[in-house]
């Protein structure tokens, strides 16, 4: 009988395609269990596992009637016969293999595996079924335990690819999220990028090309002198943001931007200038002195040294993004949305949202209320259900199915029994929120206690 060690070339190539699946010492899984139930019932037999083995243990993904142990030594153990060949494996009495480790607290008496076979030929593991009594298992149950295990592998490669295809899915969400909101504000930006790093480099000997680009580019960028930070170039987007008349030539650009998010915008610029440092800010608070007044505006602030250029002293290129509109919009819409929660504590209605997944909600205190329940009381999807009368249960459960296959709004009325024995009627409302699939993922609710159901 031959002992499989890693120093053994199949071996190794064993374990290294059972590492590829990423399917060791994982959590139990439905589909894998319905597996090991069909071969229970097929075979007639209290017991059946789908066990992988790496080089040291042997984890049962699955195990039907096996006990509690996920997992157990590999050396002489029972599961590892079956990988060294790729026929079925048969003991008819486990008591008689005295070599093995196998401690038979169940008092069992046969076992049949067949290998789980990779597409290369590697035995990652078994399909094993076990009994307390002997069987008679020709080549029609071999077969049968065969393609049972090439449904087990079959599984194991759909996982596998579900898994790389949800993490290329995810890698891409990260990316596109991270990217969204700069790709968005600085689009038009971009297919200058290239052109503006080589004007950087080499500005001197393109510069007819260079000041075109720049001047008509629709993103405000600018140059200043590094020592003295007077402005001695503007493209049309930065006489627009800065400048009322258009005058920004010459100006010191300190006494242009007077502050950066409340700091002295003169000490950052010499700090940029000194460091010879990039400097970049997100969403910046800037404030413009411009020819009558101040003014105050959102934006990407960017500060990049610029070489010399010819004869020219050291610069500094600044490029700034207006997102005033779009960040006075986000906070108007954050203050409509506390005004309207104030609204609906004022008139003293219930609020939740519901996570359809989980039956988890999140409310405020009144809705706990109008369901006999306290503010630090634990109250989820379930009990919202538990606590009306029976017979509305399952119109409001269609009430709802309706308006998630509609897309449109929940009403309804009926009654609720609090915990002191009282009844009431409530009267809700609700709209379904969905995701970038369309898949309802949660319904946001209003209700509050009338006196009496609206008349038909």
């Amino acid at each position: 009988m031959k002992e499989y060690s890693v120093n053994y070339p199949e071996e190794r190539a064993r374990l290294a395609a059972l590492k590829c699946y990423n399917i060791f010492n994982t959590p139990p899984e439905k589909s894998f269990d319905d597996l090991t139930a069909l071969a229970g019932l097929i075979f007639e037999v209290p017991i059946a596992l789908i066990s992988f083995i790496d080089e040291n243990k042997i984890h049962h993904k699955s195990s039907m009637g096996y006990g509690n142990e996920i997992s157990e030594i590999r050396n002489q153990s029972l599961f590892n016969e079956a990988i060294k060949t790729q026929e079925v494996t048969i003991i008819e009495d486990i008591n008689s293999i005295t070599a093995l480790n196998v401690s038979n607290k169940q008092d069992l008496q046969f076992y049949a595996a067949a290998p789980i076979i990779t597409f290369e030929g590697h035995i990652i593991g078994t399909l094993s079924i076990m009994d307390h009594n002997s069987h008679d298992f020709g080549e029609t149950q071999k077969e049968i335990l065969l393609g049972l295990a090439k449904v087990v592998m079959e599984k194991v490669i759909l996982r596998h690819t579900i898994q790389e295809e949800q993490k290329i899915k995810q890698e891409q969400e990260n990316l596109l999220n991270s990217n969204k909101e700069i790709i968005a504000q600085n689009r038009n930006l971009v297919e200058f990028k290239e052109e503006i790093a080589r004007a950087n480099s080499i500005l001197e000997s393109v510069l007819d090309s260079y000041e075109r680009l720049f001047k008509f580019t629709p993103v405000a960028i600018g140059i200043c002198s590094g020592k003295d930070k007077n402005i001695w170039q503007a493209n049309d987007a930065l006489l627009s943001t800065l400048a009322e008349s258009g005058q920004l030539m010459g100006q010191d650009l300190s006494k242009v931007i007077i502050t950066v998010n409340g700091e002295n915008f003169d000490e950052l610029l010499d700090k940029v200038y000194h460091g010879k440092k990039p400097y970049h800010l997100t969403e910046a608070m800037l404030k413009i002195q411009k020819e009558r007044d101040t003014s105050t505006i959102y934006a990407n602030l960017s500060l990049q040294p610029v070489t010399r250029m010819g004869d020219e002293p050291d610069n500094i290129m600044f490029i700034i993004t207006d997102l005033t509109e779009q960040v006075i919009e986000r906070k108007l819409s954050k203050e409509a949305n506390l005004v309207l929660m104030n609204a609906i504590e004022v008139v003293g209605m219930g609020y939740a949202v519901v996570e359809f997944a989980t039956g988890k909600m999140t409310t405020n205190e009144k809705l706990k209320n109008n369901y006999g329940y306290q503010a630090e009381d634990d109250f989820n999807y379930d009990d919202l259900f538990n606590a009306m009368l029976p017979e509305y249960r399952l119109k409001i459960k269609n009430a709802v199915q309706q308006a998630i296959d509609s897309n449109g709004l929940y009403r309804s009325e009926y009654e609720v029994k609090w915990k002191d024995g009282t009844v009431h009627w409530i009267r809700g409302f609700g709209k379904p929120v969905y995701n970038m699939e369309g898949k309802a993922t949660h319904i946001i609710g209003l209700n509050q206690i009338i006196s009496a159901p609206a008349q038909p």
